[in-house]
């Protein structure tokens, strides 16, 4: 008998019932995003040390495993061996460069073998829209801090709302928006269409961020065409899906490393992007790629500054996860899109592949992709996706 036939044997011993891995697995999930969530809000400053967040996340990941190591079910040994060592690959990299959010995630991940998406997709709106309210009502009544910031050159102000930055109200608002319109299989009524275009007008109107707001729009006019955009998708294929965005991943660090200030295009796409070029550049003059991960220090706008600073921050989530989590990180991320891709093409999830696009195209700017409080399609790996079997576009209608 090996050792996964053991544990089931004591486990049917001791009648040990597998509603207790359910238990774990949302004890720990729940308590993850609130954690990650309250770090992007100004409740940071409140916290009893610096180090709290981090041993609340230990503690998640401590909860995470033993879900794995007492629940999950593995087909053979080299199945747990390749999850082992992808885990520890990804361990290494987080030591390294200091961030831990990729473990956590990979652990989440694997915890949710078998747990229900729309379940998991349910307590996440849920959970970070009563956190938004919260903030938003502390903000307002003086419990935190409200930050605004305006553009250079700009006289407009931009509000947070008690989060740490206008872009990340934004960013998380549009993600939110998104994971609503995949729990309701895109398909949304006249209200709810009229409620989202003024929840992403709102948005705009209050921090400001291009953006989120064209991804806002993107994805109500996704629910509005789901048909459409969905017969397109099967038209032009997984491979070309795939292939299309592989490049723009190269695409877009090929341009940041070429990067250029005497480059006139590339200026100006720099100017566009908010200086993220140059920046990312900056990344590859100072530190470069490493296999394995490295601390790369940043300084961001976010949060509270104690007088001048010197601005660097990478934001774009690929460039991001290359420079400080390293190569073999990095290509660990664009196969499990690729991966996802190729899986919601073949089973017709169409909505599940929208919002799959829609995310890589926010992580060519935003840096938000690995951090589950914000993005939960990673999820999907594992989870029980049911829910959108036999409720795919019958295309031959």
């Amino acid at each position: 008998m090996d050792i996964v036939g053991i544990r089931d044997h004591w486990m049917t011993r001791f009648k040990i019932s597998p509603k207790i891995g359910n238990f774990l697995f949302w004890s720990s999930f729940i308590l993850y995003i609130v954690t990650q969530f309250s770090q992007g809000t100004m409740f940071i400053v409140n916290y009893p040390s610096t180090s709290f967040p981090y041993r609340l996340f230990m503690v998640t990941g401590a909860i995470a495993l033993l879900k794995i190591l007492m629940f999950n079910t593995f087909k053979d040994w080299q199945q747990l061996a390749f999850y082992t060592s992808v885990g520890l690959i990804i361990l290494v990299g987080c030591q390294n460069t200091g961030h831990w959010e990729l473990i956590y995630y990979f652990l989440l991940i694997v915890a949710a073998q078998n747990i229900k998406i729309e379940n998991i997709i349910r307590v996440f709106l849920v959970t970070i829209t009563v956190g938004l309210l919260i903030t938003f009502v502390s903000a307002k009544f003086g419990v935190i801090m409200s930050m605004t910031n305006s553009r250079t050159g700009d006289a407009g102000v931009r509000f947070a709302l008690g989060t740490v930055f206008p872009t990340d109200l934004a960013s998380r608002s549009f993600y939110l928006q998104l994971f609503y319109v995949v729990y309701r299989r895109f398909k949304l009524s006249l209200p709810e269409v009229i409620g989202c275009a003024a929840f992403t007008f709102l948005i705009y109107v209050v921090t400001d961020t291009r953006l989120d707001f064209i991804l806002m729009l993107l994805t109500l006019l996704a629910a509005i065409f789901y048909r459409s955009i969905s017969k397109t998708l099967d038209y032009i294929g997984n491979t070309i899906i795939s292939v299309a965005g592989i490049l723009g991943i190269f695409g877009v660090i090929g341009l940041t490393y070429i990067y250029s200030s005497s480059n006139t295009l590339l200026s100006l796409a720099d100017k566009v992007l908010s200086g993220r070029l140059s920046t990312g550049h900056k990344a590859f003059v100072d530190y470069n790629v490493t296999l394995f991960g490295q601390g790369v220090p940043q300084n961001g706008n976010g949060g509270i500054h104690h007088g001048p600073f010197d601005y660097f921050f990478i934001d774009c989530s690929f460039l991001r996860i290359l420079m400080m989590n390293g190569a073999v990180a990095f290509v660990i991320v664009v196969w499990t899109i690729c991966f996802l891709s190729k899986k919601f093409m073949d089973k017709r999830f169409w909505g599940l592949e929208i919002a799959l696009i829609l995310i890589v195209l926010s992580s060519f700017i935003d840096h938000h992709m690995d951090e589950l409080s914000f993005n939960i399609i990673f999820m999907t790996l594992f989870a029980n996706l049911n829910c959108f079997r036999d409720e795919t576009l019958a295309l031959t209608e």
